[in-house]
């Protein structure tokens, strides 16, 4: 297996991939990365056995794409550390855990939850996946639902429509294009925070969940507005760094929940809606300041202020200012 680590100036993208037809290998590889798990194989045909794993992670979230060709792969696993959402891309498989069980194929797809044993068959089996640290994910619950640290469970394996599982898909299939799909060894690091809010963010909305049904807690009592300026005062002067809510409510003295719905009542948006605002008039001042012939782009610029994909930024910016960056960057 090989791997780098490089990147100036930005957060680095860590890759390893190994290819391989050794199932043992293969599988002290998953062992080893995601999931302490006992496992056993059936193998028709030796000389058809593919396996691989290509990843790509960055700060606390993680990418992979991952191939079992050629064999049946029984495993009996303890719960992962992290939240690993998975989208099967070929082949089938049955995931069992106490409390349900799932018959995969092709296109749909599954949450093993931190904590979570399970017991799974998987046959000419391929997946992308997505690592999740639940620590962002209780974080982001907290942010909105007032659930204290640690209470924010994971309730069933299965998204919760069809719908659902499409937004996942889709989710997947952005993080993994920008983390595996890009040449970059490093990232920018508001990108790489909005990322892994985006997974966390996906999760919750996709998958049962307890912050999906519990009673949310009263609204919290008013943030003074002078409190409330000081937290935008914040956000304007670290426009540039991966700010999160939590170090934002620190700074004001009050707790995360009390502050989004302080900044609600007074700006209209969330503390990161907020933060984006902020973040794209930073961009159109750049844009509006640089020269292309001196090698500037929009989608520089864009990624430096949050946005990893350009097509997005391109429309967010032309609600706000009625062009294209590209145009206000030639003027």
């Amino acid at each position: 297996m090989t791997s780098k680590v490089t990147g100036a100036g930005k957060v680095p993208i860590r890759r390893a991939e190994t290819s391989t037809r050794e199932m043992d290998v293969i599988a002290d590889l998953i062992n080893r990365r995601y999931v302490e798990h006992k496992a056993w194989f059936q193998c028709p045909a030796p000389s058809r056995v593919d396996a691989g794993l290509r990843l790509a992670a960055t700060g606390s979230l993680e990418a992979a794409v991952g191939r079992y060709r050629g064999f049946a792969y029984h495993a009996q696993a303890s719960g992962p550390a992290d939240h690993l959402a998975l989208v099967v891309l070929n082949g089938e498989g049955t995931f069992t855990s106490s409390r349900e069980q799932l018959r995969l194929a092709r296109g749909d797809v599954i949450l093993l939850a931190s904590g979570e044993r399970f017991m799974t068959d998987m046959y000419d089996f391929a997946y992308a996946l997505v690592r999740i640290s639940p620590q962002t994910l209780t974080a982001l619950a907290e942010e909105y639902t007032g659930l204290p640290p640690g209470s924010t469970r994971i309730e069933s394996m299965a998204p919760v429509s069809r719908a659902a599982r499409a937004r996942w898909s889709q989710t997947s299939a952005f993080i993994c294009c920008q983390l595996l799909g890009s040449p970059s060894a490093g990232i920018s690091p508001i990108v790489a925070n909005e990322m892994a809010r985006l997974a966390a963010a996906t999760v919750l909305d996709v998958f049962p969940n307890t912050a999906m049904t519990a009673a949310h807690t009263p609204e919290p009592s008013r943030v003074p507005p002078a409190t409330v300026r000081r937290a935008a005062a914040f956000l304007e002067a670290h426009a540039e760094q991966p700010v999160t809510v939590a170090e934002v409510a620190e700074v004001a003295g009050v707790t995360p929940r009390s502050l989004q719905y302080a900044f609600r009542r007074h700006y209209e948006t969330t503390v990161m809606g907020y933060l984006r605002q902020v973040r794209l008039e930073q961009a159109h001042r750049q844009l509006r300041a640089a020269h292309p012939a001196a090698g500037a782009t929009v989608a520089a610029i864009a990624r430096r202020w949050g946005w990893a994909s350009s097509a997005s930024f391109a429309s967010t910016y032309h609600r706000q200012y009625g062009q294209a960056p590209s145009v206000t960057l030639r003027s």
